[in-house]
């Protein structure tokens, strides 16, 4: 059998400043494909090898900067032993993602508040995300990551063999969007004469039109929440009549609200047809985040710009 390739991470981190942090990034790495690897150097592990170090970075595909609340510890050479990382890497002309956290400067000595903001403008000619909490870390380096990763296209860079078809992982038919529509129900608040009544409709929604709608908001994740007020804006916008026809001499709609059942449901079949993926859990299971997989990516493509 073929040996799975799969792109080689470095992660440049200090693990005293991204102990819990640094799961949440290897799990990101791990999911979308990649290899994480990184050294694990604290001051009481022994001697700094720094002819290692190199060369790891050196076969790594990609290169990132995890920076938690502080600069790192220092080496020999008076910098720390993350921004002398973070210098080779940008002399091999590495691709480069930094993950710097929004740190609570106040507390912090003068000269390490200075050190750290120079470490950050170093980032800040290449790719750069400021982060806050774990939770948040994990969306913005799936965002990040999966355009450099691609698992589901196969491989970039010096590992990728131009001359194989991509192959899709999970690979699904297209049949749910070869159905005519799916039929929803909103609730709408339709004014007339100072009153204010509660009407129910029921829209046909074509697949096409649903999935341009909610996917078109989808390329970076998004909550379910986002995901809903996307089709509640639409139809809001475009099905206005159905709403004011109910209720005569109306004048006014306000609050459409889509039905929670139809939407899990609707949700549930782009899931089952591998065009959305669920990304992350925020504040204990209270709000889902989804974002558009590779094949949603292309459908959408495909969709918005038909070929001629």
């Amino acid at each position: 059998m073929t040996p799975e390739i799969r792109p080689l991470v470095y992660i440049c981190t200090d693990l005293k400043d991204t102990q819990f942090e640094i799961f949440t990034l290897n799990r990101a790495i791990i999911q979308l494909g990649g290899l994480p690897v990184h050294m694990g150097f604290t001051e009481g592990s022994g001697d700094y090898d720094w002819p290692l170090v190199r060369a790891t970075i050196d076969s790594a595909d990609i290169f990132i900067l995890l920076v938690g609340s502080s600069y790192g510890a220092i080496s020999d050479s008076g910098e720390s032993y993350i921004h002398k990382e973070a210098v080779y890497a940008k002399s091999k002309n590495k691709q480069i993602v930094a993950l710097l956290k929004n740190a609570e400067l106040k507390s912090m000595p003068t000269q390490s508040v200075q050190r750290l903001r120079s470490l950050h403008r170093l980032m800040m000619s290449g790719v750069f995300k400021y982060w806050n909490a774990k939770e948040e870390l994990m969306l913005i380096a799936r965002q990040v990551l999966r355009h450099l990763l691609k698992p589901q296209l196969g491989l970039s860079g010096e590992h990728q063999n131009r001359d194989v078809e991509p192959v899709l992982s999970d690979v699904v038919t297209d049949t749910l969007f070869d159905l005519a529509s799916y039929p929803i129900r909103f609730t709408g608040k339709v004014f007339a004469h100072g009153n204010c009544s509660e009407v129910q409709i029921q829209v046909e929604l074509t697949w096409e039109t649903a999935f341009i709608n909610i996917g078109s908001v989808m390329t970076a994740p998004v909550s379910e929440d986002k995901m809903r007020s996307v089709l509640e804006g639409y139809v809001s916008e475009y099905h206005r009549e159905q709403f004011m026809d109910a209720i005569v001499d109306s004048h006014a709609l306000g609050d459409v609200r889509c039905n929670e059942i139809e939407f899990q449901r609707l949700k549930a079949y782009l899931k089952g047809a591998g065009v959305i993926e669920n990304v992350a859990v925020s504040g204990a299971g209270l709000r889902s985040y989804w974002q558009l997989t590779a094949r949603g990516e292309n459908k959408l493509r495909q969709l918005l710009i038909p070929s001629m």
